[in-house]
C-alpha cells in the first residue's frame, strides 16, 4: 500500500527519509551500513513501520546534508522529535521513556499478550478489538509504536541501541489470553510460536497461570512493574483511555508481592514453554 504523507507527522516524516536518502543518491543498505542499522530497520524507518529513534535522525540529518548549523537540530532531526511526540499518546509517553532505560520489566495480563511479546499482526488486531474509534491510520501508528517498543527484546548486533540495552524481561500470561482467538486462528498460531522464541532468550522469562488454578491474587487485573537502572521502581496500570504512574514505594511494594505470589502461581518457565509448543 502507497503510504499517504499527510496521513499523520510519522508517514510525513517516513516519506521525507526517503526523499532525502534518494536525493543523496544513496541506497538503503548504504545508509544501514554507515549508520549501523540494520538495512530492514532502515526500510521499516521509511515506511512508516517503526518509529526511528533522534540518534538515527540525526546521523542521517549529517549523512544527507541536512544538518542544523552549529548544535541545532537538522531538518529530520526536528521532523523525528515531531512525528515521536504525536505519535505517542501523552499518557503513555512515560511508559515509552522509562521502558527504554529499565533494567528489568516484569507484566502480568490474564486478558491478552503484553505488548512487548505481541506479533505485528496481533498487535493490529488487538489495538483494532480494543480502541474502534481509532481510523486505521491511527491504528498503524499504534502498531508502529508497539513494533518499536518491542525491539529492546530483540538484540541485534547491527543496532547501536541493542548493544547498549537489552532489560530482564518477565511476563506472566494467563493460559486463557493464549487460547483467546484475536485475528484468526493463523495469527493466534504465529503469535503463539512468537512467544516460544522469545522464552528461550536469555533475557526473557515467560510463565503461564494455568486455567486449572481458577481466579489468582491479581483477579485478572493487568500491570506492569518497570525498574530502571537507578532511582525507584514504577508501577504501570492501564485503563481504556488513560494510564496511572504509581511512584510511592508501600504501593510498589504490594504489586511487587503480588507478582511474586503469580510467579509462584504460574507454571515454570520449563513448563510454560512446553504448553506453548503444544499449543502450536
Amino acid at each position: 500500500m502507497e503510504l499517504d504523507p499527510y496521513s499523520s507527522p510519522l508517514a510525513y516524516f517516513a516519506r521525507a527519509l526517503k526523499r532525502q536518502r534518494e536525493r543523496a543518491g544513496l541506497t538503503l543498505a548504504e545508509v544501514a551500513e554507515q549508520t549501523h542499522y540494520a538495512v530492514s530497520t532502515v526500510s521499516a524507518y521509511e515506511t512508516a513501520k517503526l518509529v526511528a529513534p533522534a540518534d538515527f535522525a540525526k546521523q542521517v540529518d549529517r549523512i544527507y546534508g541536512t544538518a542544523g548549523p552549529d548544535d541545532t537540530a537538522g531538518d529530520l532531526e526536528e521532523l523525528q522529535r515531531l512525528a515521536e511526540n504525536v505519535s505517542v499518546r501523552p499518557w503513555f509517553r512515560d511508559r515509552v521513556d522509562v521502558e527504554k532505560k529499565a533494567k528489568e520489566v516484569c507484566e502480568y495480563d490474564a486478558y491478552g499478550i503484553p505488548g512487548l511479546l505481541e506479533t505485528e499482526d496481533y498487535a493490529r488486531a488487538a489495538i483494532s478489538a480494543g480502541r474502534p474509534r481509532m481510523s486505521d491510520e491511527e491504528v498503524e501508528r499504534a502498531v508502529a509504536i508497539r513494533m518499536t517498543r518491542r525491539q529492546i527484546l530483540e538484540p541485534d548486533d547491527e543496532l547501536p541501541i541493542d548493544k547498549e540495552h537489552s532489560p530482564r524481561f518477565w511476563g506472566i500470561i494467563d493460559e486463557a489470553a493464549l487460547r483467546r482467538d484475536v485475528g484468526g486462528s493463523e495469527i493466534m498460531l504465529a503469535q503463539r510460536q512468537h512467544l516460544v522464541q522469545l522464552a528461550q532468550q536469555p533475557h526473557v522469562t515467560i510463565q503461564v497461570v494455568p486455567d486449572s488454578e481458577g481466579i489468582t491474587c491479581a483477579y485478572g487485573r493487568a500491570f506492569s512493574i518497570l525498574r530502571p537502572k537507578s532511582g525507584m521502581s514504577i508501577v504501570y496500570v492501564e485503563s481504556i483511555f488513560d494510564a496511572q504512574y504509581i511512584r510511592d514505594r508501600d504501593t510498589v511494594d504490594l504489586y511487587t508481592l503480588v507478582f511474586d505470589h503469580l510467579r509462584t502461581t504460574a507454571l515454570t518457565d520449563v513448563k510454560s514453554l512446553q504448553l506453548l509448543k503444544g499449543l502450536i
